[in-house]
């Protein structure tokens, strides 16, 4: 065997080597209980990142080719938006100038708190999540206690949450 071929071969073992390692060690890192599992530790760089990039591919693939039914910019529409997100999801994400205390320490990953950032998701998105929830995320799915027509309103909201028409700004911050 030459040295070229020598060069190959351990390349080749390398590669192997790893691809075998890394899932090894995890399964030898959870089987033994050396993984963490509190709530309250923050996640690392490399789980948020290749959590989100695998949240991020799923949801858009499901969210593929849904309209919302509802007029997003209607006033009216946008107030019974605002009354669900209160009643049903503020507890974990927010209100106006009010994160939610538990949303941003109890979960993990962290709970996105809408009240200070405007949703990442498009409004598909973010029906497909709303309606089946997210695994091992704490995000319930609503399907069971909201109508699709009620989760798309609270997508409407959410949606205008920074651009909302007067009145519903002003009920949205007056608490």
């Amino acid at each position: 065997m030459n040295e070229r071929q020598r060069s190959w071969m351990r390349l080749a073992l390398a590669f192997i080597a790893g691809v075998l390692v890394f899932p090894l060690a995890v399964v030898v890192v959870g089987s033994s209980g050396l993984a963490p599992i509190a709530a309250t530790d923050k996640p690392s760089g490399l789980e948020e990142q290749l959590g989100q990039i695998s949240l991020r591919a799923s949801l858009a693939r499901r969210a593929k080719g849904l309209v919302s039914p509802v007029k997003g910019d209607d006033p009216e529409v946008l107030l019974q938006g605002m009354k669900m997100y209160r009643r049903n999801c503020s507890g974990c994400h927010g209100r106006h100038g009010a994160p939610s205390r538990w949303g941003t320490s109890s979960f993990y990953p962290r709970v996105p708190q809408f009240a200070d950032a405007m949703p990442a998701l498009s409004g598909p998105e973010m029906f497909v999540a709303i309606k089946h929830g997210i695994r091992l995320t704490g995000m319930a799915a609503w399907a069971v206690n909201l109508q699709d027509e009620e989760i798309w309103t609270v997508v409407a909201f959410l949606q205008r949450m920074g651009n909302l028409p007067p009145e519903v700004d002003q009920a949205w911050k007056s608490g």
